[in-house]
């Protein structure tokens, strides 16, 4: 589980608590009221029994005011522990798992790897079996990372980009694959993969405007690696 994820439970749990303890003070509040009723109807006899009823009366009259003090105190905490959860559920669904981090990081610099791989083979600046070797491994790490799926604890707008996102990666992983060995110096067949690169760095363009993912600091990483 992630920090956030924790974070969410324990806010649920003292969510729960407090409600219950919210409770726990409205049943007591009626049973207070009912024996303050009760109470009202004696009436004492002797000096004696009323001063005993008027102690009574008193001290059941700041039970209640206690209670009551409880009950507003257990209520406000109540929303305050669920509106915090759900304000860290709503964080975390407007944020990358670390799973879909680390796909959505390492995708962007297989993709790009994939295009500089092409563009050499297409115009034969290194040996072929080199490229074909290239080509073949990053082919093979784009539909690793292509199969993933959105976590379930992202938006319905977040997973269905994501998906459409690693769908896409993953369909060009499994076709470069197929064909590996038929890039080198094959301008029309790295045109047409070329295309589809474009077609995913568009779907890529929306997760990072959507996840606030910075792509400048992606590409100064890569240059200082």
């Amino acid at each position: 589980m992630t920090v956030l994820e924790i974070t969410i439970l324990v806010l649920l749990t003292l969510t729960i608590l407090s409600g219950l303890l919210f409770l726990l003070c409205v049943l007591i509040s009626v049973k207070l009221t009912k024996e303050a009723k009760q109470l009202a109807k004696k009436r004492g006899k002797g000096a004696k029994r009323k001063r005993q009823l008027a102690r009574k009366r008193k001290h059941l009259q700041g039970q209640k005011k206690k209670n009551k003090r409880r009950t507003l105190l257990f209520l406000v905490v109540t929303f305050l522990f669920f509106g915090g959860s759900q304000l860290v559920a709503y964080y975390q669904s407007m944020s990358l798992s670390h799973e879909d981090e680390e796909s959505v990081v390492k995708s962007y610099f297989l993709l790009n790897d994939f295009d500089e791989q092409l563009e050499k083979a297409k115009t034969e600046s290194e040996s072929k079996e080199k490229l074909d070797g290239n080509i073949r491994y990053l082919a093979s790490a784009i539909t690793s990372y292509g199969a993933n799926r959105a976590s379930d604890l992202n938006t319905e707008e977040g997973q269905l980009i994501l998906n459409r996102y690693y769908k896409a990666m993953l369909d060009l992983g499994t076709n470069a694959m197929r064909m590996t060995d038929g890039f080198y110096g094959n301008e029309e067949v790295i045109a047409g993969y070329q295309e589809d690169i474009n077609r995913i760095r568009g779907y890529q363009k929306k997760v990072f405007e959507l996840y606030k993912v910075d792509e400048a600091a992606l590409k100064k990483a890569k240059s200082n690696s």
